[in-house]
């Protein structure tokens, strides 16, 4: 074999390792990468369950919501419809929609002008409906958010 040939065997054995060598590096650029972006996803996942479990409990705490916490709730869990499917998004949206309720009982409950008896009977029954159905649902979220936010591959790290 002459050293021309051992030559071109050998750039091409060379230009091989190289092509292989760089496909490798792009596989786990990948996979990093795939990597990162679950882990993005869950700790945006979790953000708007610890929210969720905020306004919850701060529910449970006092039997009222204030306007401020409600807007703060809103702004923060906006994003669950593109975090999660359409059944995390409508239940987030019946949480918000029940709080709202709750804070609007309690202001007519709180008002003067609204006379003990039958009416003052209606607003009490709605406030305490949804403060049952609101005080219910923190045992209830694990099992609602557990599919979306148990991920075994990924470590989601507090901020």
């Amino acid at each position: 074999m002459s050293s021309q040939g051992f030559l071109a065997i050998f750039q091409t054995l060379l230009i091989l390792l190289i092509a292989v060598a760089t496909s490798y590096m792009a596989y786990q650029l990948y996979r990093t990468s795939s990597s990162r972006q679950k882990n993005e996803l869950n700790k945006k996942r979790l953000k708007i369950y610890r929210e969720i479990v905020r306004l919850l409990s701060v529910i449970s705490r006092d039997g009222d919501i204030s306007r401020d916490e409600l807007l703060a709730f809103r702004s923060k869990t906006h994003e669950s419809g593109f975090l999660f499917g359409k059944d995390v998004a409508e239940y987030v949206e019946e949480i918000y929609s029940r709080s709202l309720k709750l804070r609007s009982s309690n202001a007519l409950l709180k008002e003067q002008n609204l006379p003990v008896g039958e009416e003052r009977d209606k607003v009490t029954v709605e406030n305490s409906k949804q403060m049952i159905w609101l005080a219910d649902q923190l045992p209830r979220l694990k099992q609602t958010f557990e599919r979306y936010l148990t991920n075994h591959n990924a470590k989601v790290k507090d901020e």
